[in-house]
């Protein structure tokens, strides 16, 4: 964190860059703030202006709800790791700690670095409107004066670069149907011509990327250190679930009742069929167990061929099942999830989302372009014992009696009419409001281009 917050910005300064705007994207780069710091008052002697200028051109985004995910510092290992850079910005110990610690005279107190971020930034934004709330709510404690909705967070949510995630195999119906779609993804008409399409040239568009997708697990499980069964069906409803196996992310839950998950899977009438995808952080115990887990599961015979894991999680795998998946299936423990990209990537795939209202899916889900699992994203769950069963029951709620008949309810042409009209509205809903170009306009006009020094009113340390 010293090599790219301290580290970053000396390498701007050598390259000859100056910034307008130094943007801290999450805490690992708020040492940019003290370096700065240290810059200005290099030339100006009083630090409340010092600190001030600094504040004029920093911005700052959180991201996690998660406290584990804020790094802190005592202060026996920040001082010896910063003891050269203390003696050129001439603060003394107390002053250093003071910049990281919500209450300055907390001698107690670790220095952490979001709170770093937020002392020397003039805006701050969480990565969801959900987030946002819940970041006013987290970091309430740095602004007593202020009531929690008051508390300067505000959000701009995240998006994904449509050109990048769409997969090669979708450009042929994309450049047939939607023009010059890869320079006018930034305009809404783009996307509202899908309703141009017909039922059958979406179908087939649907079709296509699954049966990609399967031939590209056949090949992949075929490689694998691990064997598996892989007995996909290229006309089965494909559900996938594909990112990191943090714990709050609840990979498992959909075996939480094994009887039930196998009646589902195992059906002969109505298949189903799940592929997974992802890695866990080396030192997250539970997150490698859910891995076990579900490969064990993959192994029992009523689910044997239908759920299969990919290991090697990579860019590749992701990219293959945000557009060969129908269904993509995100289950987070709420509202842990700050934003969350993958559900983004299937709307132009004409893949639906299945989603717990966490993250970005509160704002995209309309109640016609998906599903979303259980109650909305104002209700707080304050056990998890109670919160992951009764999510576990909605969801298969969910797909019993809704997302299952819908994709086999079909017309004389064979066609599923409901489903295909979620496809449309997805890709006319989701695809350009959760676009990368959507999200930088709202950085640039609302974050980069829009001063504001609320949150220097927290507890002012430069003259501590």
């Amino acid at each position: 964190e010293i090599v790219l917050g301290i580290g970053g910005l000396r390498l701007l300064d050598a390259l000859g860059v100056e910034a307008d705007v130094y943007h801290m994207n999450e805490g690992h780069c708020s040492f940019l703030g003290l370096e700065l710091l240290r810059k200005r008052l290099a030339s100006v002697q009083n630090g409340t202006d010092a600190a001030d200028w600094v504040r004029s051109r920093c911005v700052f985004t959180t991201h996690t709800p998660v406290w584990a995910g804020h790094d802190r510092f005592d202060a026996g290992l920040l001082l010896h790791s910063l003891r050269a850079f203390q003696q050129e910005i001439g603060m003394s110990d107390h002053e250093l700690m003071s910049w990281g610690r919500v209450n300055p005279d907390d001698h107690t107190e670790q220095f952490t670095m979001t709170v770093l971020g937020l002392k020397l930034s003039r805006s701050a934004n969480g990565v969801s409107r959900l987030n946002g709330e819940v970041a006013r709510r987290q970091w309430a404690h740095m602004f007593p004066e202020r009531e929690v909705d008051d508390v300067p967070i505000r959000h701009v949510t995240n998006g994904i670069h449509v050109p990048t995630w769409a997969a090669a195999e979708a450009r042929p119906f994309l450049n047939e149907h939607f023009g010059a779609w890869e320079t006018g993804r930034d305009r809404q008409e783009t996307w509202n011509r899908v309703d141009d399409v017909s039922d059958e040239a979406l179908w087939a568009y649907r079709r296509r990327l699954r049966e990609r997708l399967i031939e590209f697990v056949e090949d992949a499980v075929s490689r694998q250190t691990l064997p598996q069964t892989v007995d996909l069906d290229p006309d089965a409803l494909t559900i996938g679930f594909a990112r990191r196996f943090a714990t709050y992310k609840r990979a498992p839950l959909i075996f939480s009742d094994p009887e039930r998950a196998a009646r589902i899977f195992s059906s002969t009438d109505r298949p189903v069929q799940l592929i997974y995808a992802g890695k866990a952080h080396p030192a997250d115990e539970l997150g490698k167990e859910f891995i076990r887990k579900i490969v064990e599961f993959s192994r029992r015979p009523d689910f044997r061929g239908r759920v299969i894991f990919l290991e090697d999680y990579s860019i590749e795998i992701g990219r293959k099942l945000v557009s060969g998946c129908d269904v993509w299936l995100n289950n987070p423990r709420r509202p842990h999830e700050a934003s969350g990209t993958s559900g983004q990537k299937v709307a132009v795939h004409g893949g639906l989302n299945l989603s717990i209202p966490d993250g970005w899916w509160p704002e995209g889900y309309d109640g016609t372009n998906g599903w979303s699992i259980g109650k909305d994203s104002s209700h707080v769950y304050k056990d998890p014992a109670v919160q992951d069963p009764e999510d576990a029951l909605l969801l298969y709620d969910l797909l019993e009696k809704d997302v299952i008949p819908a994709f086999y309810d079909r017309n004389d042409a064979g066609l599923p009419e409901g489903w295909i009209e979620r496809m449309r509205r997805a890709m006319k809903t989701l695809v350009y409001p959760f676009s990368a170009h959507r999200m930088v306009l709202d950085y640039a006009s609302e974050i980069y281009a829009a001063p504001t020094t609320e949150p220097a009113d927290v507890t002012d340390v430069t003259s501590a």
